[in-house]
């Protein structure tokens, strides 16, 4: 009976089926060489006296140690955990203690190395606790899949897949593929695992196919293997299950045991390119993997061994040994009785698909089914590479339909698109290409490393991907920012412009109803002063004793000078430039100078009562004057006050103005010509607020006139003085003298006098006497009240400032924000006045 594979389940005979095999597509023929390690059973290989676990022993994220240098362990006990779904732990093979974790020497193509946990075996051997399960079959297959997972499996035939991933299909599985092709030349671990441990594979595809729930479970073994096929039909026909498995014997040749190789043999189905067996409803599990998940459920026990061949002409006893993992190789080769001499090439693997070992000092992994120790005659040295004659051997051989010689030029080229496009990852890099090649091309050697750049540039590329992706969210998330904020800052101003028509309307309504309260108060103070002014100027001329007119003359002089001066200081300030304590010190001088005119023109107005003349009865009496000096004195300063707050308030909405309208025309937005209009009103009341400011400022007395002959008297005088004292501080410097700011002082008050002669004003020193004259600005220190009134000064700009800061960066509503930038500005003005009045 011969059904097609769709129908072996349906008809229930799949033990008694013969099933139909497909030849393998390419594939080569190489000398085997298995009879010398296939003659004598698996020996137990003695412990060695340390282990080295590399924490990646398999295909996927390397695991994490679990255990500290010093720490003692148990046989099978976890020293390292899984860190991810494509990932295994890794267990203590024997019982000791942890003497380092560190970066050793590991099996790879490279000869790199990598963390590995040193183990130091204590002799004793002795277990953790074991947690069997009796009856797997009462038992979910996901926790099934998560016990394999914890035991440490992974594919023991080469790939080293995690098992626990292969178990989780995305695809519903319907055959399960153990493979005992050991198709692979000298390499005979499974062949004699087979002949020796049969119930153990049979059990362990039970547990996969309920696990799996796979219909069908196919045993492929190759016919240059007859006495495990004998033992596993045996194992077969004996098992409860046997009427749903099948052992499949077919020719050899090699690779038929790569994964979409023998499902093609057993199914007739090829693996389309870039997809999975389980999405053809197929799972593939090596004889070994099998025995370890047979080990772990019924005995509870992780995978912490394998069995390795030993094989090659400088071993003097060759077989197959079950090793402890992390088992030296130099430990295994002394077993094998190794001979130094001899010793040509150590390779780990086969010899189609294995690679060569630098040093005898790495660790047997998961996936080290073989140590070939060969001599010179064995494996002579590879022929050079001579240039490809296109004799296309290499296409036939390959048993994945590739084109083996584009592959080689386009890797030669490094022209990855080419290599995706001709499939370069659906090579198995089996060897066979590089077997048949009369031209000695390392073709594998040149595929491998392709692969391994397009995995780099892949990466990086995805990477780049991810960065893409961030940024645009991100400037998407800017710009909606942006435009939030835009739409809240033009609602501030639609609400802005809506206020201001508002009031504007009842301000043309009160304007209207009612004269403005301090327009009117200004009007009257004009209207008293100009009623007044003609009277009092009399009045005060007919009162003003002639000492008292000259103290007069002199503090308008001081008065002119001081203000002068603290121009020049404030210029030295902000500009960083001049004498700025010569001019500090000029100021205190003359506000004493100041302070003293002003005490004696009130002392001496008090002491010549008999100079005040009786006034016209038009003027009102000294009493009367007194009596309404003070509500005149506080409405203009109410006034006073009052303009300046306005003044200050337009001049901010003015600067509010123009700031909106170089935003606008930067943005090129419509409102322009509104803005234009806007700044232009706000302009013009802070000009006419400021011409009623000042006029509603009380004008000062004109200067005297002086006599033309005593002016020229006086300058010829200061002239003479000034030269004078020049001539001292040029003797002074001339002899190295270190106290020269007498002789400095002295210079700028003769100068100082000499200017303001020169500019038709008598001296203020020349009215004073000796014994009245002030002291030298650098013996004069500011009044406590003055420093206080400059502090309050400096600290109320500083407000103004902060307050502008704040409402220039608002977004949302600047009600608050404009008020308190007012309520400065109107501190900073009193503070400005207050220092000048005390000035």
């Amino acid at each position: 009976m011969n059904l097609p594979l769709r129908d072996i389940t349906e008809s229930g005979h799949l033990s008694k089926a013969k099933v139909r095999v497909w030849p393998l597509t390419g594939g080569v023929h190489p000398e085997e060489n298995k009879s010398p390690s296939n003659r004598t059973p698996i020996r137990l290989a003695p412990v060695p006296e340390k282990l080295i676990l590399p924490l990646s022993q398999h295909a996927g994220s390397p695991a994490q140690p679990i255990v500290s240098v010093g720490d003692t362990v148990l046989k099978g006990q976890m020293i390292a955990k899984a860190t991810g779904f494509v990932s295994v732990p890794v267990h203590a093979p024997t019982s000791g203690t942890v003497a380092a974790i560190s970066s050793q020497a590991i099996p790879h193509p490279s000869g790199m190395h990598d963390e590995c946990i040193t183990l130091i075996p204590d002799g004793k051997d002795q277990w953790c606790e074991l947690k069997p399960v009796s009856d797997y079959t009462s038992v979910e297959p996901a926790t099934l899949v998560e016990l394999i997972r914890q035991s440490g499996i992974a594919g023991m035939g080469g790939a080293g897949f995690p098992t626990a991933v292969k178990l989780s299909p995305r695809s519903p599985v319907n055959t399960l593929i153990l493979n005992g092709t050991e198709c692979e030349p000298y390499i005979t671990a499974d062949d004699m695992l087979m002949r020796e441990r049969a119930d153990g594979i049979v059990a362990g595809a039970n547990i996969l196919q309920y696990i799996l729930n796979a219909e069908r479970c196919l045993i492929g073994i190759e016919d240059n293997k007859p006495e495990a096929i004998d033992a596993v039909k045996k194992a077969v026909a004996q098992c409860d299950n046997g009427h749903r498995m099948k052992v499949v014997v077919f020719p050899t040749k090699y690779p038929s045991g790569g994964e979409k190789q023998l499902i093609q043999i057993l199914t007739g189905l090829e693996v389309p390119s870039g997809k999975l067996p389980s999405d053809l409803g197929i799972a593939v599990q090596n004889v070994g993997t099998a025995v370890a998940v047979y080990e772990a459920v019924h005995h509870g026990k992780p995978l912490i061994s394998r069995i390795t061949t030993l094989t090659g002409e400088a071993l003097s006893s060759p077989g197959n040994l079950e090793v402890l993992l992390g088992t030296p190789a130099r430990h295994l080769l002394s077993c094998a009785g190794i001979n130094d001499q001899e010793l040509e090439t150590l390779i780990m693997g086969g010899p189609m698909m294995g690679f060569t070992l630098n040093e005898q000092d790495v660790p047997v992994t998961k996936t080290s089914n073989c140590l070939i120790a060969g001599t010179r005659e064995e494996f002579p040295p590879a022929m050079p590479a001579q240039a490809c004659i296109r004799c296309g051997m290499c296409a036939e051989a390959c048993p994945s339909s590739l084109l083996p010689q584009q592959l080689y030029w386009h890797a030669k080229s490094e022209n990855h698109e080419q290599l995706k496009h001709h499939n370069l990852f659906d090579c198995i890099e089996c060897g066979a290409c590089s077997y048949v090649c009369p031209s000695s091309i390392p073709l594998v050697q040149y595929y491998r490393a392709s692969k391994g750049e397009i995995r780099t540039q892949e990466a990086r590329h995805a990477k780049a991907e991810r960065s893409k992706v961030r940024y645009e969210n991100r400037q998407a998330r800017l710009e909606r920012e942006q435009a939030e904020k835009e739409a809240r800052r033009k609602a501030n101003a639609e609400r802005a412009a809506r206020l201001k028509a508002e009031k504007a309307a009842s301000g043309n309504k009160d304007s209207s109803a009612a004269p403005d309260p301090v327009q009117a108060a200004i009007e009257r103070a004009r209207a008293k002063k100009a009623a007044t002014g003609s009277a009092t100027s009399k009045a005060a001329k007919a009162t003003l004793s002639a000492d008292q007119k000259e103290l007069r003359i002199q503090l308008s002089l001081a008065n002119a000078q001081l203000k002068k001066t603290r121009r020049a200081l404030i210029q030295a300030q902000e500009k960083g430039e001049g004498d700025v304590d010569k001019l500090s010190a000029d100021v205190s001088m003359l506000e004493n100078q100041v302070a003293k005119l002003q005490k004696d023109f009130e002392a001496a107005a008090v002491s010549e009562p008999s100079a005040i003349i009786k006034q016209p009865s038009a003027i009102k009496q000294p009493s009367a004057i007194k009596q309404s000096a003070k509500p005149e004195k506080a409405l203009d300063e109410e006034v006073t006050k009052k303009l300046k707050i306005e003044s200050a308030m337009a001049k901010a909405a003015l600067k509010k103005a123009e700031r909106a309208l170089a935003t606008a025309l930067g943005e090129g937005s419509s409102e322009t010509e509104a803005l234009r209009e806007t700044v232009e009103e706000c302009r013009q009341k802070a000009n006419r607020l400021a011409k009623e400011l000042t006029n509603a400022h009380i004008e000062k007395p004109a200067k005297p006139a002086v006599d033309d002959k005593k002016l020229k008297v006086e300058r010829a005088m200061a002239n003479a003085a000034l030269k004078k004292a020049e001539r001292e501080m040029a003797k002074a410097r001339e002899s190295g003298s270190s106290d020269t700011v007498p002789l400095q002082e002295k210079i700028d008050e003769c100068r100082q006098k000499l200017e303001q002669l020169e500019s038709g004003r008598p001296s203020v020193a020349d009215t004073e006497s000796e014994a009245d004259r002030p002291s030298s600005p650098a013996k004069v220190e500011t009044s406590d009240n003055l420093k206080k009134l400059k502090i309050e000064n400096a600290m109320a700009k500083a407000a103004v400032k902060k307050a502008q800061r704040a409402l220039d960066n608002a977004e949302g509503d600047t009600h608050a924000l404009e008020a308190a930038l007012m309520e400065a500005q109107t501190k900073a003005a009193e503070a400005e006045n207050a220092l000048t009045a005390a000035g």
